[in-house]
C-alpha cells in the first residue's frame, strides 16, 4: 500500500509541474495579448549641417514607456503595434567656443513590428522590424557657453521663417524604421534590444539661403515589460 500510494506522489510530483508548463505555454502563445513596458537608452542626430557637412554630435540619455499588443498572424508570425511616449534629442559640442547645445523632444509614439516569436527554451525569441510614426508634444533645447546656461522651449513647426527667437523650433511629424531583438518567458516577461533611425528630417525651415541643414532621429535602447 506504501509503495502504490509513493508510486502516485511521485507521478504527481513528476506529471503536476509539466502540466503547469504546458498550460504557460498554452497561454504565452494563444490569441491577442495586451503589455507594458519601459525603457531608456542613447539618442543623437544623425544628418547634415547648415554647410552639408556630415553632423557630429554626442549622445543624449532618451527614454520611453507605453503599451502594447501581439497578434498572431500565422505560424511563428505576428504583428506587434504600440504606443509610447518617447523621449529623444541629441548633445552638440563645440570645442572652439566652449560650447555644448543639449536637445530634448519630447513624441507620443506609433510603431509597428513584425515579429519573429518562434518558442525557445522556456520561452520565445523575439525578432522583429517595422515602421514607426511620432508626433512631437514638447521640448527644450539648452545651450551651456562656459559657465552660463540659457534654455529655450521648442515649438513645433515646418515653416519657422520669421518666427520669435524666444523658441527654438523643429517638425512635428516623425517617422522611420526599428528593429529589435529580445526574448520572452512564458510567464509574460520580456526584455528586448531596440534601434531605431528616422527618416524624416527634423529641423524646420528658417528661410536660410542655401541651407543644407538636415537632423534626423537615432536611438538604441532596452526596453523591459510584461505580457498580460
Amino acid at each position: 500500500m506504501k509503495t502504490k500510494l509513493f508510486g502516485v506522489i511521485l507521478i504527481l510530483f513528476v506529471l503536476v509541474p509539466q502540466a503547469s508548463g504546458q498550460m504557460k505555454r498554452v497561454k504565452a502563445d494563444a490569441g491577442v495579448r495586451f503589455g507594458a513596458l519601459a525603457g531608456g537608452g542613447v539618442q543623437t542626430f544623425i544628418g547634415e549641417n547648415y554647410w552639408g557637412d556630415k553632423l557630429d554630435n554626442r549622445l543624449n540619455p532618451g527614454f520611453h514607456a507605453g503599451a502594447i499588443a501581439i497578434i498572431p498572424v500565422i505560424g511563428d508570425l505576428w504583428i506587434q503595434p504600440g504606443v509610447n511616449f518617447s523621449f529623444k534629442g541629441s548633445r552638440q559640442h563645440i570645442v572652439i567656443d566652449d560650447i555644448t547645445k543639449t536637445t530634448n523632444l519630447g513624441y507620443v509614439e506609433i510603431p509597428l513590428f513584425i515579429l519573429y516569436r518562434p518558442q525557445l527554451g522556456d520561452g520565445h525569441l523575439l525578432i522583429g522590424a517595422g515602421p514607426y510614426g511620432a508626433y512631437g508634444l514638447m521640448g527644450n533645447e539648452r545651450t551651456k557657453i562656459a559657465s552660463v546656461t540659457t534654455e529655450l522651449k521648442v515649438r513645433f513647426k515646418d515653416d519657422a521663417a520669421g518666427e520669435p527667437a524666444t523658441y527654438v523650433y523643429y517638425r512635428g511629424i516623425d517617422a522611420g524604421a526599428g528593429a529589435l531583438i529580445g526574448y520572452e518567458l512564458y510567464n509574460g516577461f520580456f526584455a528586448h534590444l531596440n534601434g531605431q533611425m528616422g527618416l524624416l528630417k527634423l529641423n524646420s525651415d528658417y528661410g536660410l539661403p542655401n541651407d543644407q541643414t538636415a537632423k534626423k532621429n537615432l536611438g538604441f535602447s532596452l526596453s523591459a515589460g510584461f505580457r498580460f
